[in-house]
């Protein structure tokens, strides 16, 4: 049967949302708008530089089981190991519930009792978008991965080959110079102006290559064909123009850029170089229009799961485009992931998605392989703080 339990006021739990994700995430990490910063290479977001993780984990594990007390804890007996199906509202939109810490008995990372250790838990924008979701044609035959990763963001890069630098794309709407130059609280021409004249300051992500080659292998001794899309074709125009309605899985490895309280300048950075007609941005508008024929999307890259939340509607963002363009399954990110410890969790992922004879339906389901893959993470001790393996 159904029960209802009654929650604290709004404005209680966005407190301790917001207490909760300070603690998850580092201090030079809390923003709500990205920043710029040519030192960004160890990280998928923009604005920022590697950052090593406090070791006590005390404050995290106080500010997490506050929370859980509060949402879960009066549930809990009913709940016991079920499957969690969470629609949140209001600042819980961007926290991980997985990261909710039963009691603050221990201050080792590795050995906190998290929700996840008991409960799968998945997620959903809002109703309307799961009945949309329900309402679509389910025709996913296809067994074959897309795997878009190491686009070239300057023409400095060796990669560019001669190609020209992407058209601004202003007459079709909202471009990459006019998004940086918002977050970057510039003029519009002077940021447009300043990024001709010393390339955009995105740098390359390395480990988003080794990611897509890992995937690739495991696909391989899955018996499914994986297609990658490296360098200059880890396009815009690909994605919008070329048939990618047969993949069961579309995979996008690159930046993110996001502005939570003007969601059409979210968005995924790929290739600023050698586009003919559009400008290398994808923008959450832009994603509406996909064709898309994967029950899966993950996006492994920056505060992808972020958007503007709107009341009982939940978050306008990537997560809902991707949905609505036919992807019922997407994986994102609460925050700006570290490129290393996000391209092991994302192999493992694969790994465990894709363990399952040729020919044959996945062994496990998405949220089962990321949970397992998370899990590990944390006994391995490396990346057992939450803002390592949550963020997904």
């Amino acid at each position: 049967g159904a029960a209802i339990y009654k929650l604290p006021p709004r404005t209680t739990l966005d407190k301790l949302a917001i207490d909760l994700r300070a603690q998850l995430i580092p201090s030079k990490l809390q923003r709500r708008i990205v920043g710029i910063d040519v030192m960004a290479d160890s990280q998928r977001g923009l604005g920022i530089s590697a950052t090593p993780f406090a070791e006590d984990a005390e404050p995290f594990a106080a500010a997490s089981s506050a929370l859980y007390k509060a949402v879960i804890e009066p549930a809990a007996s009913m709940i016991g190991e079920k499957r969690l199906l969470v629609v949140a509202d209001g600042a819980l939109n961007y926290v991980p519930f997985e990261a909710l810490v039963k009691s603050p008995a221990s201050a080792d990372y590795s050995s906190l009792p998290y929700l996840i250790k008991s409960n799968e838990i998945i997620y959903a924008p809002s109703a309307s978008v799961v009945g949309a979701i329900r309402q679509q044609e389910n025709n996913r035959s296809g067994r074959a991965l897309l795997i878009v990763a190491d686009p070239v963001f300057n023409s400095n890069d060796t990669r560019a080959r001669g190609a020209t630098a992407s058209s601004n794309g202003e007459t079709r709407g909202l471009g990459i110079q006019s998004a940086l130059s918002d977050v970057a609280g510039q003029d519009a021409s002077a940021g447009a102006e300043s990024a001709k004249m010393q390339g955009l300051p995105l740098v390359r992500l390395a480990g988003t290559r080794t990611e897509a080659d890992q995937i690739v292998k495991l696909a391989k001794t899955s018996g499914m064909q994986a297609d990658v899309w490296l360098d200059l074709d880890a396009s815009e125009e690909n994605l919008e123009t070329r048939d990618i309605s047969k993949y069961r899985v579309l995979h996008i490895a690159t930046h993110g850029l996001l502005n939570a309280e003007r969601p059409q300048f979210t968005g995924l950075v790929l290739s600023l170089i050698g586009n003919k007609s559009e400008d290398g941005f994808l923008r959450t508008d832009e994603v509406f229009n996909l064709r898309l024929g994967s029950p899966l999307v993950m996006l492994s890259a920056c505060e992808t799961g972020l958007g503007k939340e709107k009341r009982g509607e939940g978050v306008m963002g990537l997560t809902r485009a991707f949905m609505y363009a036919g992807a019922p399954t997407v994986g994102v990110s609460l925050w700006s992931v570290a490129d290393k410890s996000t391209a092991e969790l994302m192999t493992d992922f694969y790994k465990r998605l894709l363990a399952s004879p040729a020919n044959s339906s996945p062994g496990v389901s998405a949220s089962a392989a990321m949970r397992d893959a998370q899990l590990a993470m944390i006994s391995g001790r490396k990346y057992s703080a939450p803002f390592y393996w949550a963020p997904f």
